[in-house]
């Protein structure tokens, strides 16, 4: 009986180490996607923010245009409106990018929260092997 009670033992202990592992395996996998997701985001935010400051851009050089060909100078009023104008467009941009930011700092988290459950799989799949060789060895009959 002693025979038949270690090989079952040691067949779940292998049984333990092999689910941890794919219990390790998965979180490593969403670790990975979660770390790809936030470059996305970062390069998703840098895109849109670029955008935004090319859009605008033109939008203020028609306007300083139309200006200019209606004769008023760019200075004074004008001058205040377009630097106005221009801050605003940079706030839009730098939102945009904080937005971005914001958003890839959760995915990193959760990809920090992945190996964290990968490496506690790895170690909970070892120990309850462990456990289960010596359970096991205690009630071996020898």
């Amino acid at each position: 009986m002693g025979a038949l009670t270690l090989i079952g033992t040691a067949l779940s202990a292998a049984a333990a180490i092999s689910a941890s592992g794919a219990q390790s395996n998965a979180a490593e996998f969403n670790a990975e996607m979660a770390q790809q997701q936030a470059e996305r985001e970062r390069q998703i935010a840098e895109r849109d923010a670029e955008d935004l400051r090319r859009r605008s851009s033109r939008v203020l050089a028609a306007s300083r245009a139309r200006r200019a060909g209606s004769g008023l100078a760019a200075v004074g009023s004008p001058l205040l409106v377009d630097e106005a104008t221009a801050a605003e467009i940079e706030l839009g941009a730098q939102d945009l990018l904080a937005g971005g930011a914001v958003r890839a700092y959760g995915y990193r988290q959760q990809a920090s929260l992945s190996r964290a459950r990968a490496a506690g799989a790895r170690t909970g799949g070892f120990l309850k092997a462990g456990g289960t060789l010596l359970t096991g060895a205690s009630a071996a009959d020898f």
